[in-house]
């Protein structure tokens, strides 16, 4: 009985320090003078709010199918970890909206977005590495590279994304299981900072950005 006794305390001791170790990352509120955010004669963004909650809105004057900017804090190094936000399609056309990380500037990082007005589509997110100039999203139209999601058309919805190498899972408003799991990610983007993404679409409403990393 003992021995039974000792070696449940050791299988239970193995399977806590197995469990992966996440370190919260602080970020405090957005300040424009640590941040990347895109501003231009064709982009801008304001602090303000939307149905109700304080947000960062970023709005694109000019429709380009080509378009996709960051707003992303300078000194934020994640390589592995959790990534949790709020987000909501607040304009009109087209809607595409999401998350990038492991960015090292505006043309390279991955990024996993979302298309509201594509809700319960294989269409309703997308990921894809960007690695040039123009956001080449028409490169990675593959089924592989998408995955089906009931989201709002206009509300706030929750994203929570895990990445761990080249694993990313992608869940959705607290879903028990992912809705999208992709397992080759960019084995050249190996690190870098995590923030909102904001693609062709007239305005969109981000907030509450928290990230935990895997030590």
């Amino acid at each position: 009985m003992k021995k039974l006794l000792l070696l449940f305390v050791l299988f239970a001791t193995i399977r806590v320090n197995a469990q992966p170790k996440y370190k919260a990352q602080n970020l405090p509120a957005i300040n424009p003078k640590e941040w990347n955010i895109p501003k231009n004669d064709t982009l801008d963004y304001e602090f303000g709010s939307y149905q109700g909650k304080k947000a960062l809105l970023i709005k694109r004057k000019i429709g380009n199918y080509k378009s996709a900017s960051l707003a992303y804090p300078k000194s934020l190094i994640f390589k592995d970890g959790i990534i949790e936000f709020d987000l909501a399609f607040a304009g009109k056309g087209n809607g595409y909206i999401g998350l990038a990380f492991r960015i090292k500037d505006a043309h390279h990082y991955e990024t996993v977005y979302f298309r509201p007005l594509s809700s319960g589509t294989i269409n309703a997110i997308q990921y894809m590495p960007e690695k040039k100039a123009e956001f080449n999203w028409w490169d990675y139209e593959a089924d592989k590279y998408q995955a089906s999601a009931i989201l709002p058309a206009n509300g706030w919805f929750h994203v929570k994304v895990i990445v761990t190498g080249q694993k990313m899972e992608v869940y959705v408003n607290n879903a028990a299981k992912p809705a999208m799991v992709y397992t080759s990610l960019d084995p050249s983007l190996k690190s870098g900072s995590v923030g909102y993404w904001h693609g062709n679409s007239s305005l969109g409403a981000y907030r509450n950005l928290t990230i935990k990393t895997l030590e």
